[in-house]
C-alpha cells in the first residue's frame, strides 16, 4: 500500500477513533439543494459535512460543496462599453471548502433545532467565459447559515432551509472581486434558497 493511501486511511479512522474516546456526537451529511448567485447564475449544489460535537450544543464543521451551473454557457462582452454592458454576468461553477462553528437552539425538546453558524471558506471559481479577464480564480469567503435541525431515531436527522418563509438563509461573502471590466460590487455572495441534508448520527 502506498504512502497516500496510508494517509487517505489514517484521516478517514481518525474521526472514528476521536469518536470511541468520549461520548460526543458527530454527525456526517449528505446535502442537496438550490443554487442562486449574485453574478446572475442559477443552478444546483451537493456536498458533504462532517459535523463533531465540541460541549453542549456547540458543533463544529467541515464541508466540501460544488454547483452545477444551468443554462446555456455564453460569452459576454467584457469590455464595459455600449449602451447597456452585463455587470456582474459570470457563468461558472463554484467548488468550496469550509470549516464552519454551529450553535445548535432547542426549539421542540432534543428533536427539533434551529441550528446557527458562521465560518470561513475557499472558493474555486471555474469560469466558462474564456474572455473573462483572470480566467478561473480562487477567492476567501466568510460564511453563515440558519438551518433547521429535525432528528428521526436514534442516527437520523434532517438539516434543510429556508428557515423563515422563502428567505435565503446560507450565505458566502467575500471581498474579492473575480476581476471582470464590469465588476460594480466589491463583495461577491453566493446562497441557497433551499437545501436539504441527510445526515446519520454516531
Amino acid at each position: 500500500m502506498t504512502r497516500k493511501y496510508i494517509i487517505i486511511l489514517f484521516a478517514a479512522l481518525c474521526p472514528i477513533a476521536l469518536h470511541a474516546q468520549d461520548d460526543k456526537e458527530s454527525i456526517a451529511y449528505l446535502n442537496g439543494g438550490g443554487y442562486i448567485g449574485s453574478h446572475n447564475n442559477f443552478g444546483a449544489y451537493m456536498g458533504v459535512e462532517y459535523d463533531r460535537q465540541i460541549d453542549g450544543n456547540w458543533y463544529w464543521g467541515a464541508r466540501l460543496s460544488g454547483t452545477d451551473y444551468f443554462g446555456k454557457r455564453v460569452f459576454y462582452d467584457w469590455s464595459g462599453q455600449g449602451k447597456d454592458p452585463y455587470r456582474n454576468t459570470v457563468d461558472q461553477n463554484i467548488y468550496k471548502a469550509d470549516a464552519m462553528l454551529y450553535y445548535r437552539i432547542p426549539i421542540i425538546k432534543d428533536i427539533v433545532k434551529l441550528r446557527a453558524g458562521a465560518g470561513f471558506g475557499l472558493g474555486y471559481h471555474d469560469i466558462f467565459d474564456r474572455y473573462f479577464d483572470g480566467t478561473d480564480k480562487v477567492i476567501p469567503y466568510l460564511n453563515a447559515s440558519l438551518n433547521w435541525i429535525v432528528r428521526c431515531g436514534k442516527h437520523l436527522e434532517f438539516a434543510f432551509s429556508p428557515a423563515l418563509f422563502i428567505c435565503p438563509s446560507e450565505f458566502d461573502w467575500s471581498v474579492v472581486q473575480l476581476g471582470g471590466a464590469t465588476d460594480i460590487n466589491p463583495w461577491l455572495t453566493n446562497y441557497w434558497g433551499l437545501s436539504l441534508g441527510v445526515g446519520y448520527r454516531f
